[in-house]
């Protein structure tokens, strides 16, 4: 990593200069070492940190694999699922707060008694964005484990979700926002066609939940050379794309995942972020053949009675679809079948498989936001955009049009507002007022000083200079209205750093492995 964040690496930076004279930032530093670091920051503070222990994991747990911020848990948070259907599962049941079936002509409130086919994907999302690990003492809880939920079912009894009701559940969300202080909408659904988000129902859903407070979150999709399709199109929600870390800690195994990315019909570039969408701990829905296949297969694994083992396993192994092996078979042999089948399985426990795709990416990332809500109740969906793209890391050597601004990291992200010096952007920018005829332009970041270019300029480099308000770190500029068109735009920081405005809805390449920003004017 080359780009360090304020008060929060301040301390790192100074011992880095102490260790290494002659060290600078563009050298850069192993990010992994910098998360380290920054834990053994809080341990000298004596702050609690629950992600030092040494349980040793099949699967990772997220919280290890981002570096999450031992303080919040997205306490006094509400999230808004919208998804193919939901089961009560013990890892969130005590706290959703309400559950609405909406894939009909008549809304139908509550769980469905047993399991279907239709609630095993909205139960996994809802897991991995707000579970508290119940069924795996604590190991495969969310970064939310105690926010509250909202469960918005779409799927009809075909199996089939709708563009219709996914807008639908947004406009439910949107009307019963105060009543169960929803705050965050996480879309791990699609769309089935490719339109401009001008036209489409469920992206101006979104643009109507966003204006109302609401953060939007939506998964991307699982095909690198797939067209974005509503919500994943919208600019106004917060698209993620993936991950792939490996299932390890080593910064230098972490990858690119096969989700979708590019340039949407209207010219916007995504994904916004990226987080982990492989390798992911997720429930098994109670009561299915999978369930019972698991707490068989784990049964049998963890039996000592080598005797019992034989004839257990010659008995099931028809049922779990296991070689019984030739006669005489040892318990070795046994132990190395039933192992193979539960990896092939992708088993983690009894309880818990590891799933993938950027369904479970999106959640992730809306439990962040939910820690980020409780940390400061009053950001607003552009603040929290702000936050998460302004503290995300670059995966090195990765095509930037394929992770946006990159990994999405939490404890950047919460230390930011921990230490915050300067103030966090309340409304996209840049402010176009047609009344005065005037573009404001807003920066919000710590530097000695700040210039704007871009089209307008001729990209000069020494740019249009931005005043400092009187709280530091908060920079304007004021210009004329343009005449109509669309123009591209960057700000330049130090007389060095050229970026593009995080706060801007509209980015596309600039051809040198960053973004310039757009701007219309109409």
């Amino acid at each position: 990593m080359h780009h360090f964040g304020g008060a929060i690496d301040a301390l790192i930076l100074e011992n880095l200069d102490l260790e290494l004279p002659g060290w600078t930032k563009q050298m850069g530093a192993c990010s992994r070492c910098v998360d380290q670091a920054q834990i053994e920051n809080w341990e000298i503070a004596k702050k609690p940190n629950p992600y030092t222990d040494q349980q040793e994991y099949t699967i990772l747990p997220i919280s290890k694999r981002l570096g999450a911020h031992p303080d919040y848990t997205g306490k006094g948070v509400t999230i808004c699922f919208i998804d193919s259907g939901f089961y009560p599962h013990p890892d969130v049941v005590n706290r959703v707060l309400a559950m609405e079936d909406l894939s009909g002509n008549e809304i139908k409130q509550g769980f469905t008694i047993q399991p279907e086919d239709n609630s095993w994907h909205g139960t996994m999302t809802m897991v991995a964005g707000a579970g508290d690990g119940s069924l795996s003492a604590g190991y495969y809880k969310s970064l939310a484990p105690d926010a509250q939920l909202v469960l918005l079912k779409v799927a009809d009894e075909s199996g089939k979700i709708s563009g219709s009701n996914i807008s639908k559940a947004i406009l439910w969300a949107i009307k019963n926002q105060d009543q169960y202080g929803i705050r965050i909408i996480n879309l791990s659904v699609s769309d089935d066609w490719s339109t401009s988000f001008r036209a489409n129902e469920v992206d101006q859903a979104i643009q109507q939940a966003v204006e109302k407070g609401i953060v939007v979150v939506a998964a991307a999709g699982n095909e690198e050379n797939a067209l974005l399709k509503a919500p994943a199109n919208s600019p106004h929600a917060i698209t993620v794309g993936g991950l792939d870390d490996h299932n390890s800690l080593h910064p230098l195994m972490h990858n690119l995942y096969h989700s979708t990315f590019g340039t949407t019909i209207d010219g916007i570039q995504k994904p916004d972020l990226i987080a982990p969408a492989i390798w992911i701990p997720v429930p098994i829905l109670p009561f299915t053949k999978t369930h019972r296949d698991a707490k068989l297969l784990f049964e049998l694994l963890n039996t000592t009675d080598e005797a019992y083992l034989k004839a257990k396993h010659t008995n099931v192994a028809g049922e779990l679809g296991v070689n019984p092996l030739s006669k005489p078979a040892n318990a070795s042999e046994i132990r190395q079948a039933l192992e193979e089948a539960i990896a092939l399985r992708k088993l983690i426990s009894p309880h818990y498989l590891h799933g993938d795709g950027t369904s479970f990416a999106a959640p992730i990332v809306s439990s962040i936001v939910a820690q980020l809500l409780e940390a400061n109740p009053g950001l607003s969906p552009s603040g929290v955009r702000t936050v998460l793209t302004q503290t995300a890391r670059k995966l090195p050597y990765a095509p930037i049009d394929r992770q946006g601004y990159g990994v999405v990291h939490p404890l950047s992200a919460l230390c930011s507002l921990d230490n915050v010096e300067i103030p966090i952007a309340t409304d996209f920018t840049p402010l176009i007022n047609y009344r005065t005829k005037t573009i404001e332009f807003e920066l919000f970041r710590e530097a000695h000083h700040a210039a704007l270019t871009g089209d307008f300029t001729q990209w000069n480099p020494e740019g249009l200079p931005l005043v400092e308000s009187s709280h530091k770190g908060a920079w304007k500029r004021c210009e004329v209205l343009f005449s109509p068109g669309v123009y591209r735009y960057k700000y330049i920081l130090n007389n060095n750093e050229w970026i593009a405005d995080v706060s801007n809805l509209y980015r596309e390449l600039d051809g040198m492995g960053g973004f310039n920003s757009k701007l219309f004017i109409e």
